[in-house]
């Protein structure tokens, strides 16, 4: 069976974390908030790193064709299924038949959709209103033991707490890594105020306006690494997942990879100002993100856990 896109909104795919799990005809190079792409899996019992359906600005509105497990995160998004309010990172069973709906909000940019047992499409990834996905219902005894405890309420009554994941969604500082080539004043400068998104060009960079970089246009080719903050025209652009292997644009940093999941939620007009370090406090910091990211899931496990031994009681 499937679950039907009825309005396939701005932009949905179907994700992968990374580009190497893509299939030929796949587009788009990985989920862009990987830790909303893996939160919404662990909240269903799929395996983090399962395909979801990434939806950008606009959601899509979607049908379901058979009883299934669903769970979406990301942005601050809202969804309504009938006159039901569903609510991000949350545990939901939807029966056939069932819509969900998304609610427009006016902050955050991406949401993922993780559907229990995992989802696949043939052909393009890229996702267009008609379209079907199938569920694979590559089910484990624990999907079997959320199915039977979901049967009586349709939903659990917690989720992660918003506040859990303020420092990686609310904040507008980014971490910038320095590069030893790089003045001290073109730091200062990018510290000195804040920096207004213009518009992302789709999955490829975010364009700011702020304080002018002028380091001149030497004319040199430069790798494209996402996170990096490569400077056009005097004002910094952002590399996103998909921005060009090659460009003459020089780059001044790197966003370390812990501060990425709040770029890809950035919309026209957002907010943004960059705080500098060295790379020695990058991996300290990459290291703490790592070891908070597994204590977040170990306590969805652990309440999911408590629901299922009351519900055997």
């Amino acid at each position: 069976m499937s679950l039907i896109i009825q309005d396939s909104g701005l932009l949905t795919i179907l994700q992968t974390l990374d580009p190497e799990q893509s299939t030929a005809g796949n587009e788009y190079n990985g989920a862009c908030d990987r830790l909303a792409h893996q939160l919404a899996n662990q909240l269903v019992g799929n395996d983090t790193s399962a395909p979801t359906i990434e939806m950008t600005l606009q959601p899509s509105v979607i049908k379901f064709t058979e009883p299934t497990i669903i769970a979406f995160s990301g942005a601050g998004f809202k969804a309504k299924s009938g006159g039901r309010d569903i609510f991000i990172n949350r545990i939901y069973l939807f029966d056939r038949g069932d819509t969900l709906e998304f609610i427009p909000q006016p902050k955050g940019n991406r949401v993922y959709l993780a559907v229990a047992g995992g989802l696949k499409v043939e052909g393009s990834n890229v996702l267009k209103s008609g379209d079907e996905v199938v569920m694979c219902r590559d089910y484990t005894a624990h999907h079997d033991e959320l199915f039977n405890m979901l049967k009586r309420h349709n939903e659990v009554s917690w989720g992660v707490d918003t506040y859990a994941l303020v420092e990686v969604y609310l904040s507008d500082t980014y971490h910038l890594v320095r590069r030893p080539d790089i003045s001290d004043e073109v730091y200062t400068r990018l510290e000195s105020g804040e920096y207004t998104v213009r518009n992302e060009k789709n999955r490829v960079a975010l364009y700011v306006d702020g304080p002018e970089i002028d380091l001149g246009n030497a004319g040199i080719e430069h790798a494209g690494v996402k996170g990096g903050v490569h400077i056009a025209d005097n004002q910094p652009v952002l590399a996103l997942n998909d921005f060009n292997k090659v460009t003459t644009a020089p780059q001044v940093g790197t966003i370390p990879s812990y501060h990425l999941h709040k770029l890809s939620q950035k919309r026209t007009g957002s907010k943004i100002q960059f705080k500098v370090i060295d790379a020695e406090d990058a991996h300290a910091n990459l290291y703490a993100h790592h070891l908070w990211v597994k204590s977040l899931f170990k306590a969805i496990d652990y309440k999911l856990s408590k629901e299922l031994v009351k519900e055997k009681m």
